[in-house]
């Protein structure tokens, strides 16, 4: 062996051991720990269960068996349970946020402490990291036709991952090879060192680029707000409506908005479609643009769009003054009342 060659293995020796060492040290302070995604046929990429950390603040995230975030397995439901269910994409499922501070978590303690008293409250997450509007609403979908959760009020999030929407439409070969780097993603992200660099250190500078390059073919633009099909998106919004009615299910449209983003000034064109499709169709929305806007940005925002815990206990008294004004929400409490009623008047023998 040549000396030449024998220091090429030597230092290739030590490269390992350092990789190695560094695994392991990361792994001790969280990274190797991030949510996994497995390719899925339907939705393309949906969360496995388990207890993982955000990639931000490395807060606990509980992801239960059904791929939604919420600490137990969704049973159907019993006499005297209200469920809401909420979709969406990073700031539903609660980026940088742990499991008891998402808008849902807060939303389910709000209708408990102030809700009908015998009223089992349950609000479920089910938003999925990057998931564009497209994806949203067929994750709605599939949630409503399998007719387990049967939630009396679903939660429809704005979505700005706008530059994926057409991922939905990718099939035969694209689609397959889109699913395939997927699986390699996840195999990656198993990896401490690849969280801690291309994740962390280097999120900006090369985990984006690395995100395009998974997207490969499905991007509308790279700022995605170029060559948008509205009338594609104007479909998922009105398939969303048509079966939450046909499933009896009470539609509410959320409307995120941005760290600094003010009503009508800078609008993207997705939100400005939601806005007036709820209005023509009468679907309640909350709206969070203007309420956000009067708020300390920084307080309110961990990112330029993700809400910070304050941010989404403000999105969670939004909702709970909405869903209390819900035909759903009010036949609860008149049906609780009615029994409290009937109980109290009945004669005593």
């Amino acid at each position: 062996m040549s000396q030449k060659r024998h220091g090429f293995l030597r230092a290739m020796g030590w490269f390992f051991a350092v990789c190695i060492a560094l695994e392991l040290v990361l792994r001790l302070f969280g990274y190797g720990s991030y949510t996994l995604y497995r390719p899925d046929e339907r939705l393309l990429w949906v969360p496995l269960p388990g207890r993982t950390l955000t990639v931000v603040n490395h807060l606990p995230i509980t992801i239960n068996n059904q791929g939604f975030r919420y600490p137990v397995d969704v049973k159907p439901k019993q006499p005297g349970e209200f469920r809401v269910i909420a979709f969406g994409d990073s700031s539903t499922q609660g980026w940088g946020v742990d499991d008891n501070s998402t808008y849902s978590a807060q939303l389910e303690k709000l209708l408990s402490r102030n809700g009908c008293s015998k009223q089992h409250f349950e609000v479920i997450d089910a938003g999925v990291n990057a998931y564009p509007n497209a994806l949203v609403a067929e994750k709605l979908k599939e949630v409503l036709e399998d007719n387990i959760v049967q939630p009396d009020v679903a939660i429809f999030a704005y979505s700005y991952n706008s530059n994926f929407e057409k991922l939905t439409k990718l099939q035969g070969k694209a689609r397959e090879d889109f699913l395939r780097r997927v699986w390699f993603k996840g195999i990656v992200r198993r990896s401490a060192l690849y969280n801690f660099t291309i994740e962390g250190v280097l999120r900006r500078l090369v985990y984006y680029n690395l995100r395009h390059v998974l997207m490969a073919g499905t991007l509308s633009a790279e700022g995605g707000m170029e060559a948008l099909d509205m009338d594609y998106y104007h479909q998922a919004l009105e398939q969303s409506v048509e079966l939450s009615r046909a499933h009896h299910v009470q539609l509410i449209f959320l409307m995120l908005g941005s760290k600094g983003q003010v009503m009508n000034k800078d609008m993207f064109p997705f939100q400005t479609a939601m806005l007036d499709f709820a209005e023509k169709e009468h679907v309640p929305i909350v709206n969070m643009i203007p309420i956000a806007s009067t708020k300390n940005q920084d307080d309110v925002f961990l990112d330029p769009v993700h809400p910070s815990v304050a941010g989404h206990e403000l999105i969670a008294e939004q909702l709970l003054q909405t869903v209390q004004t819900l035909p759903p929400y009010q036949a609860a409490c008149r049906n609780e009342n009615a029994s409290t009623l009937a109980a109290t008047s009945s004669p005593v023998h």
